[in-house]
């Protein structure tokens, strides 16, 4: 039997993202429709933007109406600012939505229908086309999950994408990693509880403005930096893992 249809934050983190912002928001606008979703907010988060995301937000409130703003004056990285929009969302799921437009949010409706049916705790994506990024992030995406999966003997397809959350259990996971690696270490959190997943399949779409902010060495090390507190944290944690 079907629940109602839930509720969903959506949290958008954005580092001078004006130009791209506009195509999410009516992107969001258009796949709650879709999904029958009546209940949503969007929580925006300028990570220490210098082009005009301020004014865009401003602009963009007024036409939609359920924006919420944080502004961080400097830079804080896309995992602080998404756990930064976790705190004050307000609606039964969250789900991080990149300000930069790549996620194509097609699978959205299909999720709420999945979510909806109550079989599922969390929706978990995976890139259908990832021919369309270029190869060296290809590589790289391929040996982190594989390593991922290695160390803590999970099967996710990808980590990295969009995952669709309980709002009130992310807001209570403590969490090692604030940097790119956080969603990993909820996820793994998630399977060592035991919870249900449901996956599905997400379209990347070409950046139109601006560039990829993602790899550097810093980031590199990070995520290596990351891995390992996750496998020390690992070794000492009891683990349910009931679910597949």
């Amino acid at each position: 039997m079907s629940r109602p249809v839930p509720s969903f934050s959506f949290i958008v983190p954005a580092l001078n993202e004006e130009k791209n912002l506009p195509a999410v928001m009516e992107e969001i606008a258009s796949v709650t429709g879709k999904g029958g979703v009546l209940d949503y907010e969007v929580v925006v988060i300028d990570d220490g933007s210098t082009d005009g995301t301020f004014a865009a937000v401003a602009e963009l409130s007024s036409q939609y109406g359920n924006i919420k703003f944080i502004r961080n004056e400097t830079r804080q990285g896309v995992g602080k600012s998404f756990l930064a929009g976790v705190a004050i969302a307000q609606k039964d799921y969250c789900l991080i939505v990149p300000g930069d437009n790549e996620f194509d949010l097609g699978f959205f409706p299909g999720a709420v229908a999945a979510l909806s049916v109550g079989d599922s705790d969390f929706v978990v994506t995976h890139v259908l086309n990832p021919r369309l990024r270029p190869r060296h992030r290809r590589v790289i995406s391929f040996l982190y999950l594989y390593v991922f999966n290695f160390l803590f003997r999970t099967a996710f397809r990808y980590t990295n994408g969009i995952v669709i959350y309980p709002t009130g259990w992310m807001r209570s996971v403590k969490l090692l990693s604030a940097g790119y690696t956080f969603q990993s270490e909820a996820l793994l959190n998630a399977h060592h509880e035991g919870r249900r997943f449901a996956h599905t399949g997400m379209n990347i779409r070409p950046r139109v403005h601006g560039k990829s902010k993602i790899f550097s060495f810093s980031v590199m090390w990070e995520v290596m930096a990351s891995l390992v507190r996750m496998k020390l944290a690992d070794c000492q944690a009891p683990h349910t893992e009931a679910n597949k």
